[in-house]
């Protein structure tokens, strides 16, 4: 196909919209008004989340199906409502199972976990999901609740206190009592529990409404969401239908008290709200308790309180008789700063973890984030409720149970790769340290010993635990933890010395034998036990890891290997050879070794999605690497001379010697001198000639690889992507060259503005430009729509339209303003799709991304 474009117009109009972005309005102020408000209704969803944006397949099916919809909601309100019900520790266990839960989904029912902002309904994907949903909450309406088994003062009480600040009635301070009795024996008071009280409605449970001599009492009762801990509370309290106490009524009490410190009073919380309103009745009068949050989410600053208020109910309206401080917010801060080595363990176990795995959708890891920050918190400011949970109700068994499994879990991992066992090795002597140090720190809050040493094995439990989940998904279906005051054995200690997870293990492969260095005659009878038994594929570990890549820090094992015929080329799951391996490793001796047996010096790594835990899968998600860019990375001297002498400096691909020469820009390795003098061998594009011909591959979009097209000494980077299915909010037009150059920021920004304003829509996305017909683009006239997806569902707008993107595949390559011209990006996408055997359909897209970095995407529609 001819394509009518002139680089003459098409460049200055492209490097103009780097310059762009999207414009709007500024925010309106903040109006405060004085009277209370009118309670918005809560957000209703089919499902418990948007189905709205990028979704792992499991959510996808979930969204196509009522029936599923209805069931993830009931399940997600089950899980807030038993986590709410629940002490610390039994609240730690059961969201632990139920973020296992999530990610278990996908391989029960056969989806996978990539995201895509479309899905299609799989009727028995459907079917699969729906027997998970309903055999979980049978199971979490049959997981039995535990009474407390304790007489002694609870810990709540050590940290809460119902104080009279301001008393305009003589039961002011009897109730403050009365509270205080209630709190110590029961942890959270219940004014329905105190003597002499008459509960009438509360936000807590049971009526929310009651008609009280002839006066309409309703208190408000919701579920305050993730930034709230999906905690039920209560917005305010309404009487004949007139909102009477809001967000504001009690802050503004406390405002009024002398020095009550800077606290903002527009708002009880940060989400508007209130942890309990109660009505009830005392000595025949009604009376209203409200109190604030306490904990992580107490709206008092650090060293102050938060507050309850009592008022009498008059008629229509509500009189304050007391004011009660009631939580005492921690004045520690930093608390981590002078936990150097937990730090370092909580460093090493998110290196671990990496990012969170696939199977979570945007909002559930946001949830998790947020949680945890919550319970770690909660575990290193009120350590007393943590360490009593544990005895109180029972905890020690399940919570032992967890520790086994994911200790089993860290060593199993150990055993995937010599990396893996590595940062094993680095990690576990951290654990008795760490234990050590939070032991020493909750005793300096004032806990006994045995206080102590239960809060520090709760915190380091959760920390350790926490990571280990985001290994890799469960195989199996999760159950729900052991119920309290349950039977069992614990395998391991909280905090295992180094060796004790090896204790009692035989070697079961050869490439065990390998990672923990055994003997040299354990290797030879292994390897050759596992010829008899597994011929070519003996030796072989985790992700297809090689005996070789085991041994590379172990050059007489190595050496060994070699003589015994093993292929030094053989590679893993994502291409990784053992060569790579020992030059990561920095072992020159087996560097040597390997390229003697004719290791290959070009091998290239392929980006797959594999792996086991951060490490492996940020490594095999990375991209092509080579030894020598490994070695250039983080080797020394020594070997990336190695590399250089077997002829490892070869253009593998396309600016492949600038990103040898960045790479050797941070390697930290060699001193200034050195790497100066590597500079030169390294980083001069002439010293590298072409890769052999027998060595080069050839790109394939399909498998993920990037393709280069080179025109006219300009070198276009191509790869396949695909769209999802997208809303797109815009205005056609018919331009010349020179008015779109001129106009489109300001185009841009009428777009946005009615987009936002006009259709009532939210923006997802970057500005696009879409190119119905390429064809039809000429020096004269450029037909395009300026447009921006968009979620929502708003209304019209007269001269705009709101139109469906299908999903589909696009050849994307960055466009660089300095270096490239429209035309000949236009013309490179195409050579790429009839390289690749893909058919042009004549419609392209622009994008200017302005998040993060501004760059500009070209994509070229394609079908096969």
């Amino acid at each position: 196909m001819q394509l009518a474009l002139s680089r003459s117009w098409f460049l200055p109009v492209f490097a103009g919209l780097l310059l762009g972005g999207c414009v709007s309005a500024p925010p309106a102020p903040v109006q405060t008004p004085e009277a209370p408000q009118v309670l918005p209704p809560p957000v209703s969803m089919r499902a418990s989340f948007a189905c709205s944006g990028a979704l792992p397949e499991v959510h996808w099916q979930i969204c196509t199906s009522d029936a599923l919809a209805s069931l993830d909601r009931q399940l997600a309100e089950r899980v807030h409502q038993r986590v709410q019900e629940l002490d610390l520790v039994g609240a730690l266990l059961l969201e632990a199972s139920q973020r296992q839960w999530q990610l278990s989904r996908a391989g029960q029912c056969g989806l996978g976990e990539q995201s895509a902002s479309s899905g299609v309904a799989d009727p028995a994907a459907q079917a699969c999901l729906g027997r998970l949903y309903q055999e979980r909450l049978q199971a979490l309406d049959s997981w039995p609740s535990v009474s407390p088994r304790s007489n002694a003062e609870h810990p709540l009480a050590a940290y809460a206190e119902f104080r009279l600040v301001e008393g305009h009635d003589a039961l002011c301070q009897p109730l403050a009592n009365a509270l205080n009795a209630d709190l110590r024996r029961h942890g959270d008071p219940d004014v329905a529990r105190l003597p002499g009280n008459r509960a009438l409605i509360s936000s807590a449970g049971g009526e929310q409404q009651i008609n009280l001599a002839g006066v309409q009492l309703e208190v408000d009762r919701y579920n305050a969401g993730p930034f709230a801990g999906y905690q039920q509370r209560s917005r305010g309290l309404s009487i004949n239908g007139v909102l009477q106490l809001d967000q504001r009524t009690l802050p503004r009490w406390v405002a009024a008290q002398p020095n009550y410190g800077g606290r903002a009073n527009v708002s009880s919380s940060q989400t508007g709200d209130y942890a309990r309103i109660d009505v009830f009745e005392r000595e025949g009068r009604p009376l209203v308790l409200v109190n604030e949050t306490w904990g992580f989410y107490s709206p008092a600053a650090r060293g102050e309180s938060a507050f309850a208020g009592l008022y009498a109910l008059q008629g229509g309206s509500l009189q304050p008789l007391c004011l009660y401080q009631s939580y005492l917010t921690p004045p520690r801060t930093r608390l981590l700063e002078g936990l150097p080595i937990y730090s370092q363990l909580t460093e090493a176990l998110d290196t671990l973890a990496g990012d969170p795995l696939p199977g979570y959708a945007q909002h559930e890891r946001r949830d998790n984030f947020q949680r945890w920050k919550e319970r770690q918190w909660t575990l290193l400011n009120l350590p007393l409720l943590g360490a009593d949970a544990l005895s109180r109700y029972g905890r020690e068994a399940a919570l032992r149970q967890r520790h086994d499994q994911a200790l089993e879990m860290l060593f199993q991992w150990s055993e995937h790769n010599l990396r893996s066992k590595q940062r094993y090795q680095q990690l576990l002597p951290l654990l008795r340290p760490a234990h050590a140090e939070l032991h020493a720190m909750y005793q300096q809050q004032g806990l006994d010993a045995a206080q102590a040493g239960a809060a520090a094995d709760l915190l380091l439990h959760e920390t350790f635990a926490r990571s280990l989940e985001n290994l890799q998904a469960p195989a199996g279906v999760p159950g729900l933890p052991l119920a309290g005051f349950a039977s069992y054995q614990p395998r391991y200690a909280i905090a295992p010395a180094p060796g004790e997870l090896e204790h009692g293990r035989n070697f079961q492969r050869l490439h065990s034998v390998l990672l923990n260095q055994g003997p040299l005659p354990a290797v030879r009878d292994f390897l050759a036990w596992e010829s008899r038994t597994f011929g070519e594929e003996r030796g072989l570990g985790a992700d297809a890891d090689t005996a070789l890549m085991a041994a590379a820090n172990n050059p007489p094992a190595l050496a060994y290997l070699l003589e015994q015929g093993l292929d030094p080329n053989q590679a893993n799951a994502w291409g990784k050879t053992a060569l790579m391996t020992a030059v990561q490793q920095d072992n020159a001796e087996a560097v040597s070794l390997l390229l003697a047996a004719g290791a290959d010096v070009h091998a290239q790594t392929r980006a797959r999605q594999a792996g086991v835990g951060g490490p492996d899968r940020q490594e095999a998600a990375r991209g092509r690497q080579t030894a020598l860019l490994m070695a250039a990375e983080q080797a020394s001297e020594t070997v990336i001379t190695q590399l250089l002498a077997a002829d490892a400096a070869r253009q593998a691909w396309g600016g492949y010697d600038m990103a040898v020469c960045t790479a050797l820009a941070g390697n930290a390795q060699l001193l200034a001198s050195t790497q100066q003098a590597l500079r030169a061998r390294l980083c001069v594009e002439d010293d590298y000639a072409p890769l052999p011909v027998s060595r080069q591959v050839a790109a394939n979009l399909r498998e993920g690889d990037v393709l280069v097209i080179r025109d006219e000494g300009i070198e276009y980077p191509v790869s396949l992507l695909q769209r999802g299915e997208t809303q797109l909010f815009g205005r056609h037009y018919q331009l010349t060259p020179k008015r779109l150059r001129s106009d489109l920021r300001g185009l841009a920004t009428n777009v946005g503005i009615a987009a936002n304003r006009r259709a009532r829509l939210s923006i997802s996305g970057p500005l696009t430009l879409v190119f119905d017909d390429l064809a039809a683009v000429s020096p004269e006239n450029v037909p395009l729509q300026v447009s921006f997806p968009v979620s929502g569902s708003g209304a019209a707008v007269a001269g705009y339209a709101l139109s469906t993107s299908p999903a589909m595949q696009v050849l994307s390559t960055p466009f660089d303003a300095e270096r490239n011209d429209a035309e000949s990006t236009w013309r490179a996408l195409y050579s790429a799709a009839l390289t690749q055997g893909f058919r042009p359909t004549g419609q392209g897209y622009v994008l200017i991304h302005t998040r993060g970095r501004s760059w500009t995407e070209y994509q070229l529609v394609v079908t096969e």
